[in-house]
């Protein structure tokens, strides 16, 4: 009668009435379902509402209706409807909540009737907020509404709700030829579809293990735990020439028991690397392990490899490995691998040996000795070890021993106490303490005294020392680099040097060519010079000529890099032009060159090769070449004297302009 009433209204003044109880949402009164599931019970306080604020008396009138007597007439009637009513709708409760699967039921305007549990799971939404509700807004992806317009069932289609798969059936409800709503029924398959999946991917595990089995090189044979054979793959066929048939549930223990799978059957222990010779002659190396189950033994498998192939494969990795140890110390010895030796020019051979050596030595803290003719860049060396050491972050400090006065270098190395001489009128900290976790650089170490090595090597070995006047030790934790341009070998000899400090400073030495030795890094250091001076000078130098660069090349350098400096910055002082050319330079450099060149010419000319001149190898390869093609004429005759092919008699008599010859 409520819905009823409801219905009158909704005639009369086109008003939707709501109405809710404390705890629920509020529902539309016509739906007969969606007022059943609210279950007011007696003494309940609910709520009547609509939309529309100028439809109040509507509320009114089924305020009315609900604090009134329901007049139907026929009391009995009533009851009778009423108990056949509640049994009816008891029986499909029942029903509806013990069904293992989904439903939802909606009316002509796809509001939700009916929802069971199940769908509530579903859906996670409880029923007493779904039902009344447009099924889709509350059912993901639901074609129900379709259906309810189509009248078309759908069935067995698969619906993903909140991460679940579902199977649902679709079913439009008609009556008299008309539809009247929609049911669907949605069966859970998650789990059903989680167990295909798995199958699916064990299927597909089974078949790549397969096909990997099957195209290893590798030879597997495999035994269950009775010792049969129950695999062997293509590669252990054709290792021990047998066919498949031949081996394939034949029993370990009849055709080889003292063999190494019997022995690892019967013990359970695996054995590795066995060397085994196969009837058909051929030497296998066999890894052989139990297949354990439960901890117990379920069969055993066997992994075989020709001895040959892993010979030939070990010869193959062994020259890979001296390949690539090669091509590591090629690429240490030519890359400058820390910026801290930027500053120290050249590309030549031996100067990327050095820089090779030294990137080594600073990875370790090792003394270093560097040795070299004064002006060959031994300080820069020593500062780029420091700053490409762990210890680049403490500090580096520099020591001239030749500079210093013998009887102040004691003091300036370790420091003295307050008094310890006159004008000591303070601590002092020497060199020593001031280098602390860091490096002290001592140069000139060739000029100290004998009494000062001797306290310089028990600093050295102890790594303590006292300050002059003090009586307590100090400890340091010092690196130390020493550099000289000195002799020291003809120094021992001499008995100027100590054997004991010259061994304890000579763990890693470092010999820096001159620059004569190194002519090919002369024009690099003449384009750093240029860019480096005329950058101070504020001067446009733009470059050498190269008569002027071939006279600098020719030079014999004995002051090395420190003098090329000094002749760059003495030829950009003095210059007013953008190029440095020959008359630039200093004469002395100009005339020695000429003086040497005029030597070269004699030579040549006169043909002979003078012990006391030494001439460049093109000179002696030209003259010799030239005296075979006038003696033999031909070069194919010059050839067979020189013992060379006619081609590269020919080839380097072209080279030299002796074709005519």
């Amino acid at each position: 009668m409520i819905v009823q009433k409801s219905h009158e209204i909704y005639q009369s003044r086109q008003c939707k009435l709501y109405i809710r109880s404390k705890d629920s949402e509020r529902i539309e009164i016509r739906t007969l379902m969606s007022l059943v599931a609210l279950k007011i019970g007696c003494g309940d306080s609910i709520w009547v509402s609509t939309d529309d604020d100028k439809q109040f008396s509507a509320v009114e009138e089924m305020v009315t209706f609900l604090e009134g007597d329901f007049n139907l007439g026929n009391s009995s009637a009533l009851k009778e409807v009423d108990q056949l009513l509640h049994e009816n709708a008891f029986t499909a409760e029942q029903i509806f909540s013990s069904m293992a699967n989904g439903l939802i039921v909606t009316n002509q305007e796809d509001i939700i009737t009916v929802c069971n549990p199940a769908a509530e799971r579903l859906i996670g939404i409880p029923a007493t907020k779904a039902i009344g509700k447009r099924v889709y807004d509350v059912v993901p992806n639901t074609r129900m509404h379709i259906v309810n317009q189509t009248g078309l069932g759908e069935i067995a289609s698969r619906q993903a709700i909140n991460g679940a798969m579902t199977l649902t059936n679709r079913t439009p409800i008609i009556i008299d030829g008309e539809v009247r709503g929609t049911t669907a029924i949605f069966e859970d398959v998650s789990a059903l579809e989680k167990v295909t999946w798995e199958f699916y991917e064990v299927k597909e595990m089974q078949e790549r293990l397969q096909l990997i089995l099957e195209t290893v090189q590798d030879g597997i044979c495999v035994l269950n735990k009775v010792g049969e054979i129950i695999y062997a793959n293509p590669a252990y066929l054709k290792i021990v020439d047998r066919k498949s048939a031949e081996l394939i549930g034949k029993n370990i223990r009849e055709i080889s028991p003292n063999g190494v799978r019997n022995t690892v059957l019967k013990t359970g222990k695996q054995q590795m690397g066995s060397i085994v010779k196969k009837k058909n002659g051929v030497t296998v190396v066999a890894n052989t392990n139990p297949i354990m189950v439960d901890g117990e033994i379920a069969g055993v498998v066997s992994v075989v490899k020709k001895i040959t192939e892993v010979q030939e494969l070990m010869e193959k990795l062994m020259k890979v490995s001296a390949k690539a140890e090669y091509l590591e110390q090629e690429l240490l010895r030519t890359k400058k691998n820390n910026k801290a030796f930027a500053h120290y020019i050249g590309s030549s051979g031996k100067v990327v040996d050095v820089l090779a050596m030294a990137v080594k030595a600073a990875k370790s803290s090792a003394t270093v000795l560097i040795r070299g003719e004064s002006g060959t860049g031994k300080e820069l060396i020593a500062e780029g070890i420091h700053y490409a050491s762990s210890r680049a972050q403490g500090p580096f400090i520099r020591v001239n021993c030749g500079a210093i006065p013998s009887a102040l270098l004691e003091s300036e190395l370790f420091g003295h106490e307050k008094g310890a001489f006159t004008g000591a009128t303070k601590r002092k900290l020497g060199k020593f303490e001031l280098a602390n976790n860091g490096t002290i650089f001592l140069d000139e170490i060739g000029d100290m005294d004998r009494n000062m090595q001797v306290k310089l090597l028990r600093a050295l070995q102890q790594r303590e020392f006292y300050r002059v006047g003090g009586e307590t030790s100090v400890k340091v934790n010092v690196r130390i680099i020493a550099a000289t341009n000195r002799n020291l070998e003809e120094m021992l000899e001499k008995e100027t040097f100590r054997d004991d400090l010259y061994y304890r400073l000579n763990v890693i030495p470092l010999f820096l060519p001159p620059l004569r030795e190194r002519a090919q890094d002369i024009p690099l250091l003449i384009e750093h010079f240029i860019g480096k001076i005329s950058n101070e000078m504020h001067k446009p130098i733009k470059g050498i000529t190269t008569e002027a660069l071939d006279v600098l090349v020719d030079y014999r350098w004995p002051g090395n890099v420190r003098e090329l400096e000094n002749i760059m910055e003495r030829v950009i002082t003095l210059m007013d032009v953008e190029y440095i050319s020959l008359e630039h330079l200093p004469s002395y450099i100009r005339g020695e060159t000429v003086v040497r060149e005029v030597k070269r010419i004699e030579a040549t000319r006169r043909g002979a090769f003078d012990d006391n001149i030494v001439l460049p190898w093109e000179e002696y390869e030209k003259q010799i070449i030239s005296n075979a093609l006038k003696k033999c004429g031909s070069f194919n005759a010059a050839g067979k004297m020189l013992k060379l092919t006619h081609k590269t008699v020919a080839t380097k008599a072209k080279k030299y302009g002796l074709t005519k010859e």
